[in-house]
């Protein structure tokens, strides 16, 4: 499992990163473009919001991966290990239940939003959106295999 983890992590910090890049470079050709040669691309903005969207779906999935999500441990960090460990598993089993959730209503709106094009880019808006469903998916599959540990380590 450490091996998938940590592969899983590479991509997404590996995609996280070209995001922003590619956000920073497409903001710089527009506003040089603009301001040195009074020329725009139309279709920039919708790419930059795209490219956002994604980065931002896919650094909550990382984050949950990594287990540095947000969290309130004031309490939990003073519990006994037993007791600390049975609250993890309650959490990892709500964030497995939010995630289905999230993936089923994630789906329908991106559905709903495939046949509402971008302004300036001929693409759906439904792409930016099925960064929904991809990190609640990742977000499941994690949640999972967080409980997954925890039932193997009772078993050992």
């Amino acid at each position: 499992m450490r091996i998938l983890r940590s592969g899983l992590d590479a991509i997404l910090s590996t995609a996280i990163g070209a995001a922003l890049l590619g956000i920073f470079l497409l903001n710089m050709y527009q506003v040089g473009g603009r301001y040195l040669f009074g020329i725009g691309a139309v279709w920039i903005p919708d790419v930059t919001r795209f490219l956002m969207i994604w980065m931002v779906f896919l650094g909550t999935a990382l984050m949950h991966l990594r287990g540095r999500h947000l969290v309130i441990d004031f309490i939990q960090v003073r519990l006994p290990v037993r007791v600390r460990r049975g609250t993890e598993v309650v959490i990892s089993g709500a964030m497995l239940a939010m995630a289905c959730i999230l993936l089923g209503v994630g789906w329908r709106i991106m559905q709903i939003r495939m046949d509402i094009p971008y302004t300036g880019w001929e693409v759906p808006t439904g792409y930016a959106y099925l960064a929904v469903p991809v990190a609640a998916l990742l977000i499941g599959l994690t949640s999972a295999v967080n409980l997954w540990e925890w039932w193997s380590r009772g078993k050992a």
